[in-house]
């Protein structure tokens, strides 16, 4: 089995101590490979950890995430070396070891011009224009917009911390760019999107061989997220939506109809606000709406609740006609100020690291995923089987669908009331001898 070691000064004790020395890798093969080499970048003794065989993390030292990451991608590169030699049966030699030390360079210098930087232009330009292999579309505009936030958050570190590149993104730059986003008073999930962004786009640059930094996909590298407090509608304030009369303002009655679409389908806004006649289905006397979803591809089948019927019925049978999806957001909070939904909604998150308490009123957290998520919770309370519940959400696992339901301890415990364990009073019956 090979064995790769990195040597201060090859492991020759130094005379002066002032002075730095050479990084050594040394790959070898039992007693058939002895191969050793200078790296090509100095340190100060007493900035190299020989335990660890890396430089030490100190702020004073200028290039310890270069060095780092150097001996992480040589240590990667003959990693694969030894796997790929065992899968074919090969034992190399060494002017193999020795070819396949100097081609990590080689490939290096020929991707060199390649920046962290001019690679998520071309990745963001490829994305508006290229549909994506596995789901044969091209990416939302939503998502570019995301991905351009990254990217304009990024510069701003760049120029305002230091500069980064491929192989700075290590655990090191991790919590260094977590540090800078408190100080910027991004919340805990602002931060956390900007870390998955980054982390699409250092996979996709693994993909293209542009970088064998994989410090990103370290689980200590994870993706900031904290559960936010949002809001569901329950029965008797969709009932109000529904009997508004929004006639004499067209635009309102369209974006709540559709509201309420994915209030008693459990629709993402992509998809109940692209439903048309076609998707409205009879199957052995059941009315039904047939989705292929938009997000995940997967066709699911929901009875038409009466509410939706209505709907339907109001406009010859067919859905209402699509709006832009912000401005339902927009008109959907009007309705719900109209209905004075002022009660206040407490909102605790992490900003800046540290814990925030605010409160809204609740009009004001209503927004498309509103009705997906009242829908998921309204249909629990109800005792609806979870399964059937995530068969029409089209939720895959618990986890997930969990979020969604947004129910109060009290809630739980009136509904866990009429379970048969809370209604068994055998046990106040005293048995006869």
């Amino acid at each position: 089995m090979a064995n790769i070691k990195f040597k201060y000064n090859r492991g020759i004790k130094i005379k002066d101590e002032s002075k730095p020395h050479y990084i050594y890798l040394r790959y070898t093969l039992g007693r058939s490979v002895d191969f050793q080499t200078s790296i090509g970048v100095k340190v100060l003794w007493s900035d190299w950890n020989d335990d660890d065989e890396k430089v030490r993390n100190k702020t004073s030292i200028k290039d310890r995430f270069h060095i780092n990451n150097l001996i992480n991608n040589l240590t990667t590169h003959f990693n694969t070396f030894e796997n790929e030699n065992k899968s074919k049966g090969i034992i190399p030699t060494y002017k193999d070891v020795k070819d396949h030390y100097n081609s990590y360079f080689t490939k290096n210098e020929e991707v060199k011009d390649v920046t962290l930087f001019s690679f998520i232009d071309e990745f963001i330009e490829n994305a508006k224009n290229v549909p994506n292999p596995v789901t044969k579309k091209l990416v939302k505009p939503n998502t570019i917009k995301d991905y351009n936030l990254t990217k304009n958050t990024l510069q701003n570190f760049n120029d305002e911390v230091y500069k980064i590149d491929f192989d700075k993104i290590t655990l090191d730059w991790y919590y260094d760019f977590i540090e800078w986003c408190n100080t910027k008073g991004f919340k805990m999930n602002y931060t956390g999107k900007h870390i998955k962004t980054l982390k699409t786009f250092m996979n996709s640059a693994v993909d293209k061989e542009l970088t064998l930094n994989y410090a990103f996909r370290s689980r200590k590298f994870s993706v900031y997220r904290e559960e936010t407090d949002s809001i569901y509608l329950n029965e008797d304030e969709l009932k109000l939506f529904w009997h508004l009369d929004l006639t004499d303002e067209p635009r309102k009655e369209i974006a709540r109809d559709l509201f309420l679409l994915g209030s008693y389908t459990g629709l993402r806004v992509s998809d109940f606000n692209n439903i048309n006649e076609d998707n409205v289905k009879i199957e052995n006397g059941v009315k039904m709406l047939k989705v292929r979803t938009e997000k995940t591809g997967k066709t699911v089948a929901i009875p038409v609740h009466p509410v939706v019927n209505a709907i339907l019925q109001k406009n010859n049978g067919k859905p209402p006609k699509r709006i832009p999806e912000q401005h339902i957001n927009e008109l959907i909070k009007e309705v719900a100020k109209t209905l004075k939904l002022n009660e206040r909604v407490e909102l605790n998150y992490n900003k800046s690291g540290r814990m925030v308490t605010e409160f809204k009123l609740k009009y004001e957290l209503v927004t498309n995923h509103t009705a997906r998520r009242s829908f998921c919770t309204n249909a629990y309370l109800s005792n609806m089987n979870t399964d059937d519940i995530m068969a029409l959400s089209g939720h895959t696992t618990y986890k997930n669908f969990k979020k969604y339901i947004k129910v109060s301890a009290e809630q739980t415990a009136i509904r866990m009331s009429e379970h048969s364990f809370f209604k068994n009073k055998d046990i106040l019956l005293k048995k006869v001898k």
